[in-house]
């Protein structure tokens, strides 16, 4: 029997010492990656998490923006991820669109049917076979599984184009802006159906609470002190293309997103 007993306590101990090796690691590499120096050459503009499971569906969003200075064609721009197996994981992200001063905006989204996702991550860009960071000058970016939006420090308004829709005759109008002052301002969206002949303005509505699934819920303001703000117009059934920007105002202040100086344009949706 006490050879038994003696038995257990080595296996014990040996898986004790094998969680207590990776847990190490683990941090050990979380600690590695927050003594990196942020890069200007990265920047993770936006970010969203939100649980969107029902009882039939499960789904645990992650999406990302991130500007980079265009510093060669060929690339890899990556969200190096915590995972809650203990390890880390690169999440790819794609080239979207260039903008002025040589510089590109890079997306990415990862929708598992289990939370496989920690809080950690940062910014990976391998280019000229360097590779840069952004983690978040040395504290490393973290969010909660449904904490909804993160907008960096130079970003005050964002139209959030997941929820952004056009269909039929009902344009919807998605926005994320940051709370200033102490007070939710106010946001319009600023639109034409027509290459500007004519411009249309309406008003967006505060959302204290925002449902992003089944029984689940964002809401305002979040974590990082950021307002969920949505409105529906009505266009003619003739329209099939909509040119728009949004403006927030706070305080004395005017913030405008118009996809750095080019207006968004969404298409009519038709099955």
């Amino acid at each position: 029997m006490r050879k038994m007993y003696f038995v257990f306590a080595i296996v014990l101990g040996l898986y004790s010492c094998n969680t207590d090796t990776d847990q190490l690691e683990v941090d050990n590499e979380s600690i590695e990656l927050a003594a990196k120096n942020s890069s200007d050459n990265v920047k993770l503009l936006r970010a969203w998490t939100s649980n969107s499971s029902s009882p039939v569906l499960r789904r645990y969003v992650r999406r990302f923006v991130v500007k980079v200075k265009n510093l060669a064609f060929q690339k890899q721009v990556s969200i190096h991820h915590s995972t809650f197996n203990g390890g880390w994981e690169d999440i790819p992200l794609t080239f979207l669109q260039s903008i002025g001063d040589d510089e590109e905006i890079w997306i990415g989204e990862v929708e598992p049917d289990t939370e496989i996702y920690n809080d950690e991550f940062v910014v990976k860009y391998s280019v000229n076979g360097e590779t840069y960071w952004d983690n978040n000058n040395g504290d490393n970016y973290s969010m909660l599984v449904n904490m909804g939006a993160f907008l960096a420090p130079e970003v005050e308004v964002s139209v959030d184009q997941f929820y952004t829709r056009f269909f039929g005759g009902s344009f919807n109008i998605n926005v994320d802006a940051r709370r200033n002052y102490g007070t939710a301002g106010s946001v319009e969206v600023v639109y034409t159906t027509d290459g500007w002949v004519t411009t249309q303005t309406a008003a967006l509505s505060y959302q204290r609470y925002f449902r992003v699934g089944y029984a689940h819920y964002i809401q305002s303001p979040n974590q990082f002190d950021i307002d969920k703000w949505e409105t529906t117009v009505r266009v003619d059934q003739e329209v099939n293309a909509i040119e728009y920007a949004v403006v927030y105002r706070v305080g004395d202040q005017e913030y405008w997103d118009n996809n750095y100086g080019s207006n968004y344009v969404i298409q009519k949706v038709t099955y």
